[in-house]
């Protein structure tokens, strides 16, 4: 039988999502407003707890249902980092695998779960003060996005199924939070590969603007 140190204590496991969306061209991060000691009514990423027998990427889609009220999906999840700090929680030494979870393009309608009294989005650039080490969590998440945009297209999961040049740019100004080049940025998303002509135009103002989708050979979906 494996004999602890005396100095071993027992370790909590948790979660904590840090949920995006692009709105009005702005990067937008899903908070809750806390109805509990520690931190009570201070804002912080949706999460909790792991139950036993639960995996942890279910854990994470429990908590953002439960904290969130959220129905829809993320069109992507994914572990990004563990937070294990000692002292980072107040109850005791809790551990939280860290996720990042993109919901689809627009303002996706939240409110209070059972044990928050509040939910919106927020600017993720600008947050509110935050509980525990969620801002530190949150800005990690941010950079893994910036990462993600680089190897991975990302910036298509916070898009409709088509959408146009100017929109994807939009996407990529929002989460690196500066302006690109518009003539180097098509250019160089065109010649990846990953876009495909929908045969479509959007009419509006001007010349009507060619729709893309996803190349087929791009992946998506849960990870």
């Amino acid at each position: 039988m494996l004999k602890l140190p005396p100095q071993a204590t027992q370790v909590g496991l948790a979660v904590d999502v840090a949920a995006f969306t692009i709105h009005e061209g702005v990067l937008r991060s899903l908070l809750t407003l806390r109805g509990r000691v520690p931190h009570a009514q201070t804002w912080a990423l949706p999460g909790g707890f792991v139950l036993v027998g639960e995996e942890l990427h279910e854990a994470a889609l429990r908590e953002l249902r439960d904290e969130t009220s959220i129905e829809l999906e993320p069109r992507h999840l994914e572990q990004f980092f563990t937070f294990g700090a000692i002292g980072r929680d107040p109850r005791g030494r809790i551990v939280s695998v860290a996720h990042l979870a993109v919901l689809p393009h627009g303002t996706v309608p939240v409110m209070a779960g059972a044990s928050t009294l509040h939910a919106d989005w927020f600017p993720a650039h600008q947050p509110p003060p935050l509980a525990f080490d969620h801002a530190l969590i949150l800005g990690r998440a941010i950079k893994r996005l910036q990462l993600r945009l680089e190897y991975a297209n990302l910036a298509l999961d916070f898009l409709p199924e088509t959408f146009t040049l100017p929109e994807l740019q939009n996407v990529h100004e929002a989460i690196l939070n500066r302006s690109l080049d518009k003539r180097n940025f098509r250019k160089r998303l065109l010649a990846q590969g990953i876009l495909t002509p929908s045969g479509e135009r959007r009419s509006g103002v001007g010349r009507p603007a060619q729709l893309y989708r996803r190349a087929r050979s791009v992946r998506t979906g849960l990870l």
